[in-house]
């Protein structure tokens, strides 16, 4: 059953059209992040689409609003506390109204969310054609990252169209047997490559902690040893855009010499990655965007999904072992290889492919 919020949104969809070729949904803030490319080129292009925000990022989405239209409809899956479980159960119940109303043609997902795992599932039920931005991102470890790594090899065996960001990820899709691969780069390089910032190297370093995985001991290590590099290093401003996660936000009080901020709009922060001297984050996204600003950055897992940038001298992996990988960072943190996420024109390689799809049914 969908709430009385959701409901009204639905009927004001419904005034408009009845049917579309595209349902494009979203639910946290990487998804609209690396949609938005993909909208504005829908925008521009002769196919309908509708837009569902489920609003499982809820807290976070004013941060990247601008960035796209108002969502058709908007959801409000979310309550305190809630696991994955939960947060999946819920949109694949809300989900039904729109295929059967919409009668969408394909429905888009992004990346490895709960969101997009549940949405996939929703499709599939409903037999509607899928198709996955940012697909054939693999550790091949079903715990790390968790729950992402299992949601995105879920995503691609349901696509009918997967859009890999790089040959890597199109190898893997391959291995698997999936449908309808091709390279198209990655969304997040149109964002970047659109924003005219002037990359410098100030005596800054930018902080992001948010992982499941790290939750815990571990995140507390972490805050520890951050800590412990502003002290030591008071000629670097250490600055923490801090995720609103409850478990990140317990280990705050850890943090008395690093600057410690609320989440920045996507425009803010783009600017602010461009003047740091590098980062230290155990995101995903931010890897990407790192390289096109040509930042290093210390990978706070064990693994990581995205190991172009690895093999490019651009980024380490370094679990919760900062301490080791700080001198490579910051006493030479100039980095100037080729970009292994793409051109900036990779959203424009997806909706060439809807086209191509859709106009041979």
């Amino acid at each position: 059953m969908f709430n009385l919020a959701t409901s009204l949104a639905v009927n004001k969809v419904a005034d408009s059209l009845e049917k579309f070729d595209l349902m494009v949904c979203f639910g946290t803030r990487p998804e609209v992040i690396k949609l938005a490319p993909v909208i504005d080129k829908l925008s521009s292009s002769e196919i309908s689409f509708m837009t569902v925000f489920t609003g499982q990022h809820a807290s976070l989405f004013d941060d990247v609003a601008s960035l796209i239209p108002p969502p058709d409809v908007r959801c409000n899956i979310m309550g305190e506390g809630q696991s994955p479980s939960h947060v999946m159960s819920q949109i694949i119940s809300e989900m039904p109204p729109y295929f059967g109303r919409f009668q969408p043609k394909m429905v888009i997902v992004q990346g490895d969310t709960t969101t997009s795992a549940a949405v996939a599932l929703s499709a599939y039920y409903h037999r509607s054609p899928l198709g996955h931005v940012e697909a054939g991102l693999r550790t091949h470890d079903l715990k790390a990252p968790f729950p992402e790594e299992l949601n995105r090899q879920l995503i691609s065996r349901i696509a009918q169209l997967n859009w890999a960001p790089t040959s890597t990820a199109r190898k893997n899709l391959e291995a698997e047997g999936c449908d309808g691969i091709i390279v198209t780069g990655n969304t997040v390089i149109d964002n970047c490559l659109q924003r005219n910032h002037t990359v410098k190297y100030e005596d800054k370093v930018l902080v992001t902690l948010h992982r499941r995985e790290n939750f815990g001991k571990k995140m507390a290590s972490l805050f520890r040893q951050i800590e412990q590099f502003a002290r030591d290093n008071p000629q670097l401003e250490f600055v923490f855009p801090m995720h609103p996660n409850p478990e990140v936000l317990k280990h705050r009080d850890l943090l008395k010499a690093v600057a410690v901020v609320d989440p920045l709009s996507y425009d803010d922060f783009l600017e602010l990655l461009s003047k740091v001297r590098f980062v230290i984050s155990d995101s995903g996204g931010i890897q990407e965007e790192c390289a096109a600003f040509q930042k290093k950055v210390l990978v706070c897992r064990e693994k990581t999904e995205r190991p172009e940038g690895v093999d490019a001298g651009l980024a380490r992996t370094v679990g919760d072992d900062i301490g080791n990988n700080f001198k490579w960072a910051n006493d030479y943190p100039e980095w100037t290889g080729e970009n292994p996420y793409g051109d900036g024109k990779a959203a424009e390689r997806i909706v060439n492919h809807i086209k191509d799809y859709l106009d041979q049914k």
